[in-house]
């Protein structure tokens, strides 16, 4: 990214507070707050609303070094074109007042341009108030101020929706109150016409809890428009212990209703700033949005919702990415850029008939090729940092379709792998944790698992109470139950304590098991039914059945960890089956997929 235009300010007057663009020609319109100097506001003339007029630079084309234009020619440029001042005079004997908002109505495209009114409130003034003008004239004077709004409180936000044509709705919001006016504007005439007469307040944080007991409330620190009757807002919560944000309906009267509630994550204590961007509508007016929030942290998170216009509802907040460490010090501003529904190319005259439908593979210019929306942010740090998101149709194969950051069935399919994948980490816990507290319960949630799953998943809780070994029983009586030892060390031990009493068959067998052919760690685990057992793990062996590698390596593990000795014999081996865990996981898996 390149400079491509820029102008020296007067270091007398004070730094830029507020910025919003209006289009032109050549380029743009800016507005911008900028204070007087300090001897001009103590003459009561404080010019705070400046007018810039941007050129964009011009495209080189391709002509001979002789007719080339000079670089200057085709720099953009950027020139003062006015200035002026719409809050009262600051009277006292330290005179301090500032435009710390700026906003305009949102743009439209059309051939021939759309009328715009704008907003400013004021910072530090003793009265604060909020200003109302005509913004077709740039800068505007005093002849343009449509009305002038005086405040309870500083305004900490401001937005302006246009829901009908020269009808506009204002809604900003002070610490505690969410303010809204609706004011229709005859832009050749002048007049307007206010409902209700005067700005009511449509929400409040309550500062009482339910008992009536004071509380610390939150503050207001944000808000747009989403729809012409629905409001995003965002919180801080007390002692910047969070951020929240909140979608309001407004109604023709009474207060708003809150429709959804969203907590921000919990790395973000305070939420700096919010912008929003509508995306292009369909023939119904249903549309994606996409949000963005800044973080003390320097972080930004981008979340997207969706607007069904039939049923005037929206659909849950979908985090679509989180952007860290931003800039080296706090952000000071965020904007997202508008999106205007593409232009597209005509149908072929083959499919201009009406109930004709035209795909993207029948016709390549059924989409005008990737769009984008951009994202700007600056810091203390005098860094802007600007980022690009790729936008696709909802419909591919769709001519009209319209676009979208987050695809609806990604969003769906993702949940959907949510849901699973949290509903079985709650099923797994919540059968080890009986297999832990209930090892002698056969009334187990594992019995809705597969056999060698269940006999995978019993394994380490057995293990845990025996120290390495578990010894478990199918039988109900206490003779045949297995005693547990605290330390296996030798097979001999484990393999006498197996003996039945007499005249009892003898249905136990001992189980050693290793990881995989490379490592020496062995595991014990008693099981109460052999046959059973055999038909679960057919990768079991008898010492015989092991071939002479696998009986070698059988050997130095046992040795090595001290469970039998060569001079015992081969003998005490013959009783044993050998395993490994991971023919077994195998075969749990396959019977889970059966």
């Amino acid at each position: 990214m390149e400079v491509a235009a820029e102008i020296d300010l007067s270091k007398e007057e004070d730094s830029v507070t507020s910025l919003a663009n209006l289009a032109s020609r050549d380029g743009l319109i800016s507005l911008a707050g900028i204070n007087s100097t300090e001897e001009e506001q103590k003459a009561g003339k404080n010019q705070h609303l400046r007018g810039f007029s941007i050129q964009y630079p011009k495209r080189r084309r391709q002509t001979s070094n002789a007719d080339e234009k000079d670089d200057s020619e085709l720099s953009g440029q950027i020139a003062p074109i006015g200035k002026t001042g719409l809050f009262r005079p600051a009277t006292g004997p330290k005179p301090e007042i500032y435009q710390r908002l700026l906003r305009l109505s949102p743009a439209k495209r059309s051939e021939t341009g759309s009328r715009r009114i704008g907003a400013i409130a004021s910072g530090l003034a003793k009265q604060s108030e909020l200003v109302v003008f005509d913004a077709t004239m740039t800068p505007p004077s005093n002849r343009e101020i449509i009305t002038r709004i005086d405040l309870p409180a500083e305004a900490a936000d401001l937005d302006i929706a246009e829901s009908m044509p020269s009808t506009f709705s204002l809604a900003w919001c002070t610490d505690y109150d969410v303010y809204e006016q609706t004011i229709e504007y005859n832009f050749a005439t002048k007049k307007s016409e206010f409902t209700p007469r005067g700005p009511r307040r449509v929400h409040s944080i309550p500062n009482t809890d339910n008992s009536g007991k004071k509380i610390t409330r939150a503050k207001y620190r944000s808000l747009r428009f989403l729809t012409d009757h629905h409001i995003l807002v965002l919180s801080n919560l007390p002692n910047k212990s969070g951020a929240e944000m909140f979608i309001m309906h407004l109604y023709p009267t009474g207060p708003a209703a809150v429709l959804f509630h969203k907590v921000l994550p919990s790395h973000i204590k305070q939420g700096m700033g919010m912008d929003v961007c509508g995306l292009d509508g369909d023939r119904d007016g249903s549309r994606q949005f996409v949000v963005a929030i800044g973080g003390q942290d320097i972080s930004i998170e981008v979340y997207t919702i969706n607007y069904n216009r039939p049923t005037d509802t929206f659909t849950a907040f979908r985090s679509f990415t989180t952007l860290r460490d931003v800039h080296p010090l706090q952000m000071t501003a965020l904007s997202l850029s508008q999106f205007h529904s593409p232009a597209r190319a005509p149908p072929p005259p083959e499919n201009r008939e009406k109930g004709k439908e035209q795909t993207a593979s029948s016709d390549p210019s059924a989409h005008p090729g990737p769009q984008y929306i951009r994202m700007a942010s600056t810091s203390m740090g005098n860094t802007v940092v600007v980022d690009t998101f790729a936008l696709s149709p909802l419909e591919p194969g769709k001519r009209e379709s319209r676009y979208v950051l987050s695809h609806p069935k990604d969003e769906r399919f993702t949940q959907r792998i949510y849901i699973v994948l949290i509903s079985f980490i709650v099923l797994m816990s919540a059968v080890v944790l009986q297999a832990f507290i209930y090892p002698e319960s056969n009334t187990s949630l594992s019995g809705f698992l597969p056999p060698g799953a269940r006999e995978y998943l019993a394994m380490p809780a057995n293990a845990a109470q025996g120290m390495g070994m578990s010894v478990s029983s199918a039988a109900s009586s206490a003779a045949d139950a297995v005693p547990t030892i605290e330390t296996p060390e030798r097979i001999k031990d484990i393999i006498h304590m197996l003996t039945p009493p007499k005249g009892k068959p003898n249905t136990k067998a001992l189980v050693l098991r290793s990881q995989d052919a490379e490592t020496t760690d062995v595991s014990f685990d008693v099981i109460p039914d052999k046959e059973e057992y055999l038909k679960q793990d057919a990768a079991a062996k008898h010492w015989h059945e092991l071939d002479e590698h696998e009986q070698h390596r059988w050997r130095e593990a046992l040795v090595k960890a001290g469970h039998w000795a060569v001079d015992e014999g081969e003998t005490i081996l013959k009783g044993v089956l050998f395993s490994s865990y991971a023919g077994l996981v195998g075969q749990a898996a396959a019977q889970a997929m059966a």
